[in-house]
C-alpha cells in the first residue's frame, strides 16, 4: 500500500462517515418534528414605564497634586550599523560572507543549538 492508496482510502472512508451522519440526522429529525407540536413557549408581558433617577449623593472633591519633575537622563545616541554588513561576522557584507562561505574560509568556533 502506498500513499495515494492510503489517503484515498482515508477520505472516502470519512466522507462516508459524516455522509452517514448527516443522512441519519436528517431522518432522525423529520420523525421527531412530525408528531403534534405544542407550542411550550412562556411569554411575561409587564407594561414598565422607565424612570430618571438622578443622584444626590455628597459631592467629590478633586484633588490636584504635584508631581514631582524627574530628570532625565541623556543618553548618547549611537549609530546603528548598516543593513549590508555585521558587526558580529567581522563586517562583512553578505555577499562577502556567501564568497567567504562557498570558499570553506569561515571556522566555525561553536555549534547551533536547536
Amino acid at each position: 500500500m502506498n500513499w495515494t492508496n492510503f489517503l484515498l482510502i482515508l477520505t472516502l472512508s470519512y466522507l462516508t462517515y459524516y455522509g452517514l451522519n448527516l443522512i441519519y440526522d436528517l431522518f432522525i429529525s423529520q420523525k421527531r418534528s412530525s408528531p403534534l407540536t405544542t407550542d411550550e413557549t412562556l411569554i411575561f408581558e409587564e407594561h414598565i414605564q422607565p424612570q430618571l433617577i438622578e443622584y444626590t449623593g455628597p459631592a467629590v472633591s478633586i484633588e490636584i497634586v504635584e508631581k514631582e519633575t524627574i530628570e532625565t537622563i541623556q543618553i548618547p545616541k549611537q549609530a546603528r550599523p548598516s543593513s549590508n554588513t555585521f558587526i558580529s561576522t567581522g563586517a562583512v557584507g553578505l555577499k562577502d560572507l556567501f564568497n567567504l562561505a562557498k570558499n570553506n574560509l569561515i571556522e566555525y568556533t561553536s555549534t547551533i543549538p536547536y
